[in-house]
């Protein structure tokens, strides 16, 4: 998904000025107040104006003369007069006030499987990727190298594994006999173990999305204290926009987090969710990784669908790279529904046998922040190395479109030894 940006103002001559019909597009997206849009019409056309850039000194004054007691135009849900009426005068918040704010409230806690079963125990943080196996087997004396969320952004730092790949998306119970079809028995690719990996998938990437809307709704609050009008509406509609995107994405995920909650209830796993696996050579691979995610692009820069159109349910994809039993496994799955869609990813990793390490290396760096790394690995890569992981992992700021010349070498990070549809079992194998 993707929100479309528009320049909303100009300056000229020293004079800024807001573009109507920007706002008039702000409106009809849901990120400014429609009803302060029309009181701004109203006014202007007595005025006489007919211009659609206006000056922000005569866009300040018709702000003022909002009815305090309505709906803030920053669709805050308070009145204006307790919301953007006194915001020039109001302090800001100081790095220490804001980085407060976001440790004590940036993660959404609650039970995501409460709709199957009943739930038990408060919630707790559940491991979105085992901490036996995968995350002990690529640890150096217990810690790994991950993606931690930060004010300033995603930055790579050394976690223990018993802190690293935790999220509060489960209760006590849910998160005990969820999983257990792969962390209490030996991994055989059953279609019961293969959905619940699909399924914790789904639900980090729903805890993930919710945590970051109820984050944005929380700062939006206080991000434009003391700015002029122009800052403010500015920030006010550059954040509605991402909360937005982040609350589509919560719709999209949605969709398919109750068709798999509706297995759960029938207790039938076969057919909904197709799966190619890769299987690994011993010692590999040097990452572990689990998400979902809606691929726009496939690995040969052929667009599967647009994600601008919101109208249009997305299509996702998942990945789980982890480690079970002493082996490596690189899973690709999507929905059954969705086949031509997941079709096309696998062909466009396969049609390259001599890059398919760099192919899904390339893939889990450019979409997934729920990657932890090997120590000794992350450790013996060279500086220009780490930077191209790093525009890597910079990448998902949704800015640009996927293009084939960010497919990296996989680094020595991953090696194939056999891969198939589960399916039909119709095994491909790759020369050592």
């Amino acid at each position: 998904m993707k929100i479309e940006k528009r320049k909303l103002t100009y300056t000229i001559n020293g004079i800024k000025f807001i573009d109507l019909d920007c706002l008039e597009y702000a409106v009809q997206k849901k990120l400014f107040n429609a009803s302060s849009y029309q009181y701004l019409l109203k006014l202007r056309k007595k005025k006489g104006d007919k211009d659609n850039l206006i000056s922000f000194t005569f866009f300040r004054e018709i702000l003022r003369k909002l009815p305090k007691k309505q709906p803030c135009w920053c669709l805050s849900n308070l009145n204006f007069i307790d919301c953007h009426f006194h915001k020039e005068k109001m302090p800001q918040k100081t790095e220490n006030e804001i980085n407060i704010i976001f440790k004590k409230n940036f993660s959404y806690k609650s039970c995501l499987h409460q709709g199957v079963s009943n739930c038990e125990g408060s919630i707790i943080k559940a491991h979105s990727i085992s901490k036996k196996g995968s995350l002990q087997y690529i640890s150096d004396n217990q810690h790994v190298y991950g993606m931690k969320f930060e004010i300033n952004g995603f930055n790579f730092k050394k976690i223990g594994i018993r802190n690293a790949s935790t999220f509060t998306g489960f209760c006590k119970r849910h998160d005990e006999i969820l999983f257990s079809s792969f962390e209490k028995n030996n991994f055989e690719k059953t279609s019961k173990q293969l959905f619940d990996l699909c399924y914790r998938a789904i639900c980090i990437e729903y805890n993930a999305m919710q945590s970051v809307s109820n984050l944005l709704t929380l700062i939006k609050k206080s991000t434009d204290n003391s700015k002029d009008i122009s800052s403010q509406i500015t920030s006010q509609i550059e954040i509605n926009s991402q909360i937005a995107f982040y609350n589509l994405g919560l719709k999209y995920s949605n969709y398919y987090k109750r068709k798999m909650e509706e297995s759960y209830k029938k207790n039938n796993y076969d057919n909904l969710i197709q799966h190619y696996i890769f299987e690994l050579h011993d010692r590999y691979p040097r990452f572990q990784s689990s998400s979902c995610f809606n691929l726009d692009f496939d690995l040969n820069g052929v667009e599967l669908q647009n994600l601008n159109n919101a109208e249009k349910q997305s299509k996702n994809f998942y990945v789980n790279c982890i480690h079970l039993n002493g082996k490596g496994y690189f899973i690709l799955s999507w929905f059954t529904e969705n086949n031509e869609y997941g079709e096309s990813i696998i062909q466009s990793i396969l049609n390259e046998p001599l890059r398919i390490e760099d192919k899904l290396f390339s893939l889990v760096f450019l979409y997934i922040h729920n990657t932890y790394v090997s120590p000794s690995w992350f450790e013996s890569l060279s500086e220009e190395q780490r930077l191209k992981i790093n525009e890597l992992q910079n990448f998902w700021n949704e800015k640009n479109n996927f293009n084939t010349t960010l497919i990296q070498d996989n680094m020595n990070s991953l090696k194939v030894k056999n891969h198939y549809y589960l399916k039909t079992y119709e095994l491909n194998n790759i020369k050592d």
